[in-house]
């Protein structure tokens, strides 16, 4: 049996963008804030539906949605939980891509954390073969990560989220 024959493929097209940065706090202090339910404590204007979570936070498996640019549901699955060292979600919007968000958390000597920001971009449609490239670009990308180490660090400072 030729099963090859009988796939049909359409080649997606695949970008990664990365970014480290150090926050002076350890892993244990910056890991839970990386939880869809804790993100409301310290990301503006995160807003997410629970789908799944047997403990009622991030944990394996959990499943969550969001809502993106121009109302888009994006369904997020945590994959890989690994506590004060590394979090992986896989983000589906739709039939137009699915986005791999790994975050690394690395204590060094001084007791800061250097955090490795990753996303692998799977671009399965024309209109994300275009806007999504623009959106993060290497500037844009450096710049939203920027956005998220400053927002982190403010929370982790102060107790409170930036503009409040």
């Amino acid at each position: 049996m030729n099963s090859k024959a009988k796939i049909k493929w359409r080649k997606s097209e695949r970008f990664e963008r990365m970014k480290k940065f150090e926050l002076a706090f350890p892993p244990k202090k910056i890991f839970p804030l990386l939880c869809p339910v804790l993100e409301y404590e310290w990301l503006p204007g995160w807003k997410c539906v629970m789908c799944y979570s047997e403990s009622g936070v991030a944990e394996k498996n959990a499943i969550f949605h969001t809502r993106e640019n121009l109302g888009l549901r994006v369904v997020w699955t945590l994959i890989t939980y690994e506590p004060d060292r590394f979090v992986e979600y896989i983000m589906v919007s739709g039939k137009d891509a699915v986005v791999r968000l790994s975050v690394s958390l690395e204590e060094n000597k001084s007791g800061n954390t250097q955090v490795t920001w990753r996303m692998l971009f799977t671009l399965t449609s024309g209109i994300s073969r275009h806007a999504i490239p623009r959106a993060f670009s290497p500037g844009n990308y450096e710049r939203f990560v920027e956005q998220k180490q400053r927002e982190l660090d403010r929370y982790l400072r102060t107790g409170k989220m930036m503009g409040k």
